[in-house]
């Protein structure tokens, strides 16, 4: 399979499939030129013996839930397995950046007992007992909820729903749009984190000669109804609100290069504001939903979600409280875009 698909340098945003070895996030001083990305064939899996298991083929992409559900390997050759793809999670893979592999702690024989897969037939392949029965083959534990499971109220990282699983493949170059049939551009790359099994942020190539680059967290993102195309459920208006990549053409001998803006936002300290967009609405709805079903005494708790981004304010009566309620705010959206400023205890007030 060759994806022919550009990279943005740096340490973490790629195109296509293909992950870095650094795992920090990215920042505007480490974006650099734009290089075409490396043929996905490349990466290789081998054992903790040095042997050959297999390559990288394609990744199974859980993107509401942002997340990589399987790395696709194709046998190695060697195993006599020609054209056999195995569905391997994310998580029993361990990255040696040294050697530019990624190691799987198992025997060749080991590997070819393993359960395949048909590409062809997609739709089965995604189903989640299929990927339930490849996670405990591996030795892992799901990140989704199996059959007969409910979602805990208490853990820090409840289990979900597993979402539609797609090849990472078929999602670049998919258009995306808003519920309005607004289009704003194409998938142009993706930023993930195969080692630890997650998909960040989905960059979007707007239509027209600029060159405009757009940063969208993969959970904000869902398939239409046909599954040829990804809803961003916002209005145009907040979508121009989105980081993005700012492009600066090559010329008199320099490369091309490109500065990201950040998608989280500084420290709030001003009046506490809620978006009126539905994403945010929603966010903030859904939150407050979450706390009031855990029983915390948070009578005191203010939320506010604009932007996507989540800011907790006021008192509560212990710490744990404090972390109980942040952890159902990252659990309702993501870690970096929450802002817990709760405090622990009633505040002194001045007579």
């Amino acid at each position: 399979m060759k994806l022919k698909h550009k990279l943005l340098a740096g340490a973490f945003v790629v195109g296509a499939t293909l992950t870095t070895w650094a795992q920090q996030d990215p920042t505007h001083d480490r974006l650099g030129a734009d290089k075409p990305v490396r043929d996905i064939s490349y990466i290789k899996i081998k054992n903790f013996q040095d042997e050959d298991i297999g390559t990288v083929a394609d990744l199974g992409i859980d993107l509401i839930n942002g997340r990589i559900v399987e790395v696709l390997v194709a046998s190695d050759k060697s195993l006599g397995a020609d054209d056999r793809i195995v569905a391997v999670p994310p998580l029993a893979l361990f990255p040696d950046p040294v050697n530019e592999v990624y190691r799987l702690n198992m025997s060749p024989d080991e590997f070819k007992e393993a359960p395949a897969i048909d590409l062809a037939k997609w739709t089965d392949a995604g189903s989640r007992d299929r990927v339930a029965a490849a996670y405990h083959f591996f030795g892992q534990e799901p990140y989704f909820l199996q059959e007969g499971e409910t979602a805990s109220k208490v853990a820090k990282r409840p289990k979900v729903a597993l979402g539609y699983v797609e090849r990472s493949s078929k999602i670049m170059d998919m258009p995306v749009g808003n519920p309005q049939n607004v289009k704003f551009g194409n998938v142009y790359s993706m930023s993930l984190d195969i080692p630890r099994g997650r998909i960040l942020n989905v960059v979007v190539l707007a239509p027209g000669n600029f060159h405009t680059k757009s940063v969208i967290p993969a959970m904000a993102l869902s398939f239409n109804a046909a599954r040829d195309g990804l809803v961003l459920d916002d209005t145009k208006v907040a979508y121009a609100n989105e980081p993005r990549y700012v492009m600066t053409e090559p010329e008199f001998g320099n490369d091309a290069y490109s500065n990201e803006e950040s998608y989280e936002g500084p420290h709030t300290s001003v009046a506490l504001v809620q978006g009126r967009s539905y994403r945010d609405v929603d966010r903030t709805v859904r939150i407050n939903r979450d706390i009031r079903a855990s029983k915390i005494y948070s009578r005191h708790v203010q939320i506010g979600t604009i932007d996507g981004r989540v800011t907790l304010r006021g008192w509560v009566n212990s710490d744990a409280d404090k972390g109980s309620i942040g952890a159902i705010a990252i659990a309702d959206s993501r870690l970096e875009l929450v802002d817990n400023q709760i405090t622990v205890g009633k505040p002194i007030t001045a007579n």
